[in-house]
């Protein structure tokens, strides 16, 4: 193939974003699939596969540097078969060579460049590589002839190694698992990772890998510990009151249940005295547990991974200050921290962190949203060009600013308060030292450096006047930022997964902030993916959509975190047709993943991925929840609804698969160690009876949801409930009996209790959860 014509780069058919912005390389990128690896087998070559995304800064930086030249791609077409992936689109490719990677080197990340055999075997890999050799570490180009001629040489050896290297990984991704499955659940692993939490917590600026750098906000570990927080005071609570009327002899036995050792007290006041001193002590833990994460969510609001001017998250921080970020935004993370902050919100009733929340519903509505089809983007990214008409993109070119720009665009006075406020200095407010390209130099990216309360106090202003100004400058510098730059290129694909995470965080939302525009924006993505998506007839998801829904089928994600969506979806509509899809689409997530024969758990594909050459079970929790984490609480919830014993004993043994990493690493783990929690204390199943129009009805429901209470499900008995009526036997039998006054029922184990006929008593009777 001639490396000037670029018409006939293959990457121009494509509909990802990543693998079209590769479209006028001069190298002969294929997309993955049997056409390369064919032209792989037959010319004996050596793949190069390279693995990215379509806001990834420094897959641009490679992009640029190196599969733009001429002089590298002729040496990448004459001796390779070169292949692009999209690791957002097709997530199995990516995991597969990442484990490789990680395994080879001792980190990742993208770029990730892997050299393969024509059997898809990995031999080499690693993540950027610079275009020319410097500090004793061989350029791309030295890379790429070395392997050629290495192939050439020793061709033979490289297969053998290679498919060593596949076995490796799969004898590895299968023993770290059922060397540990273990028959007893208990709650020690979640109790562990409060203290591994505590005790990694960076007390000044927030955050859990201690004093660190980079900084991620990872809100699976809120998740975490706000339901560490709340089981914590429920059984503490409990503890009290079975205590308090309990024998010395009795106390001695349930104490056992707190860990608490009373062979050294040698009468009831002894008893009580130290009952007391151990549960003030759990008190104080769980209140700790609250306090890191309101603690690091406002921090994480007030530093500069926030885009105050324009609303939502970025990736994550370069520096242990939540500064300087790394500028791409992603929807995965506006949906989980949405989730974090809606959720505090409704523990501690702070206006702050609701504020927040409906700062990144904005951003998602404003930026994110196919406002046509009503589901979300995945990302904008971290490079822009700093003006019309500029050769290059800077990252954060679209977010930062010059102090003479901020002074030009606001009055003086504000311009002086503004400053102050969020730490704009008049040479720029970035450390050299976190801009490696000296793209920043001279710019400040905005954070809040003083309170509201100190910033009133410094000029001698009332605080809602500050408000105000801050207010109105945001508003200013915005109009400035979205008319006058060049804005970032935006990932306009549309995901399966991540717009799931998106449906349960409006939804979760609404429930909390009770506005109606949220629900809205969720059940319309959940409309975009069942019309655009979704194959009714054989039930099965596809992974994207661009222009067109993509080829490649859904992925264990995909279903796990739709259903979840879905499910937190009805709990705010009572639409059981949610609830319906949502059983269909946990069925196909069992038929084409579920592992029947090893020992539970679910797979990352389906059985038939032929070019897929180890099938793994996720398990880490990191950027996003593992699907296995995910599913655990998805069949707890939907068992415990439609009395299905199935669904329970697969939560079950998924538990029971991932215990023994869970109880060595729990860190790795937090979502699943969340679940445990919920699977140890069971889900509440609260059931209302009566129309919804009815005054005293909505007083109920608006009860139950300003509650953080995280293993109940709200269910709502009606005459015409085409799926609960036959399926949720508590609810079958509520409305076999006949009662029709409104009233709520709190069921648990199948069993419920009275029904509660007023709000001050169903006040009580939460208040005991």
């Amino acid at each position: 193939m001639s490396t000037t014509n670029r018409n006939l780069n293959r990457l121009a058919n494509e509909k990802s974003p990543y693998l079209l912005q590769h479209a006028d390389n001069p190298v002969d990128w294929y997309p993955w699939g049997e056409e390369a690896f064919k032209k792989a087998r037959e010319e004996n070559k050596l793949i190069f596969l390279s693995v990215g995304y379509s806001t990834c800064h420094w897959c641009h930086v490679m992009a640029h540097e190196s599969f733009e030249n001429e002089n590298i791609a002729k040496i990448m077409n004459e001796n390779f078969v070169n292949v692009k992936v999209d690791r957002e689109v097709q997530p199995d490719v990516d995991r597969m060579y990442m484990i490789f990677v990680q395994s080879m080197t001792g980190g990742g990340g993208w770029p990730m460049s892997v050299f393969l055999t024509p059997e898809l075997y990995p031999v080499f890999g690693g993540t950027y590589f610079p275009p020319k050799d410097q500090y004793g570490r061989a350029g791309f180009p030295s890379l790429l002839n070395q392997m050629a001629t290495l192939w050439k040489e020793k061709g033979e050896e490289m297969k053998k190694a290679g498919a060593e290297a596949i076995e490796s990984l799969r004898q590895f991704s299968y023993k770290k698992n059922t060397d540990q499955i273990t028959p007893s659940l208990n709650m020690k692993a979640a109790h562990k990772l409060h203290q591994y939490f505590t005790q990694a917590f960076d007390d000044d600026e927030g955050g859990f890998d201690g004093k660190s750098e980079p900084k991620f906000p990872t809100p699976v570990q809120f998740h975490f510990l706000l339901r560490h927080y709340y089981y914590t005071l429920a059984d503490l609570g409990k503890a009290e009151e079975r205590f308090a009327i309990m024998s010395i002899q009795e106390i001695k036995e349930r104490g056992q249940t707190l860990g608490i050792d009373f062979k050294d007290c040698e009468n009831e006041a002894q008893f009580l005295k130290k009952l007391q001193t151990v549960v003030d002590s759990r008190k104080k833990a769980a209140e700790k547990d609250l306090d890191m994460v309101k603690f690091t969510l406002k921090k994480i609001a007030m530093g500069g991974i926030h885009d105050h001017v324009g609303n939502g998250f970025h990736r994550y921080s370069t520096d242990k200050y939540w500064h300087i970020p790394h500028f791409e935004k992603m929807l995965y993370d506006q949906a989980q921290l949405l989730m974090s902050y809606a959720e505090v919100y409704l523990i501690t009733k702070d206006e702050y962190y609701a504020e927040v929340a409906r700062d990144i519903i904005k951003y998602v509505e404003r930026d994110l949203r196919d406002h046509e089809g009503a589901g979300f983007y995945s990302a904008e990214d971290a490079d822009s060009y700093p003006h019309d008409g500029a050769e290059h993109k800077l990252e954060g070119a679209f977010a930062v600013w010059e102090a003479s720009e901020i002074q030009e665009i606001l009055e003086d006075k504000n311009s002086e308060i503004f400053s102050y406020h969020f730490g704009v200095e008049p040479n720029g407010n970035v450390d050299p030292r976190k801009d490696i390209q000296g793209e920043l130099k001279e710019k400040n990216v905005l954070i809040e450096r003083h309170t509201p309360e100190e910033t009133a106090e410094k000029f001698k202003i009332s605080l809602d006047e500050v408000k105000a100004i801050l207010a109105e400058s945001k508003e200013k510098l915005a109009k400035y930022r979205f008319e006058k730059r060049p804005k970032p290129h935006r990932d306009d694909k549309i995901l399966t997964s991540w717009n799931g995470l998106m449906i349960s965080a409006l939804a979760r939302a609404y429930d909390a902030l009770r506005d109606e525009k949220y629900l809205d924006l969720a059940e319309g993505a959940a409309r975009f993916i069942k019309d655009r998506l979704y194959n009714p007839d054989e039930k099965k998801l596809l992974r994207s959509f661009r222009e067109e829904p993509g080829k490649v089928e859904g992925f264990v994600d995909d279903y796990s975190y739709l259903i979840e969506g879905l499910l937190d979806l009805y709990q705010s509509t009572f639409n059981e047709s949610y609830l319906s899809w949502a059983i269909d689409l946990q069925d196909q997530q069992i038929k084409l993943f579920y592992d029947e024969q090893g020992g539970g758990g679910f797979f990352n594909v389906g059985e038939d991925k032929k070019d897929i050459l180890i099938r793994l079970k996720d398990d880490h929790d990191g950027a996003e929840p593992s699907a296995n984490s995910v599913s655990v609480s998805n069949l707890l919830r939907l068992g415990n609804i439609i009395d299905n014993s199935d669904y329970t004993s697969k939560a079950e043994q998924t538990l029971k698969y991932f215990f023994g990493r869970m109880d060595k690493s729990p860190f790795a783990m937090p979502a699943m160690a969340a679940n445990l929690m919920l699977y140890m204390k069971g889900i509440k199943q609260i059931i209302i009876v009566g129309p919804e129009q009815e005054t005293i009805v909505q007083q109920y429901i608006d009860t139950i949801r300003k509650r953080f209470i995280p293993n109940k499900f709200l269910l709502k008995a009606k005459e015409d409930g085409q799926v609960l009526n036959e399926r949720c036997g508590m609810i079958k039998g509520i409305l076999e009996s006949g009662e029709s006054t409104p009233s709520v029922h709190i069921c648990e184990n199948f069993t419920c209790g009275l029904p509660i006929n007023n709000v001050h008593e169903l006040e009580r009777k939460l208040a005991e959860l």
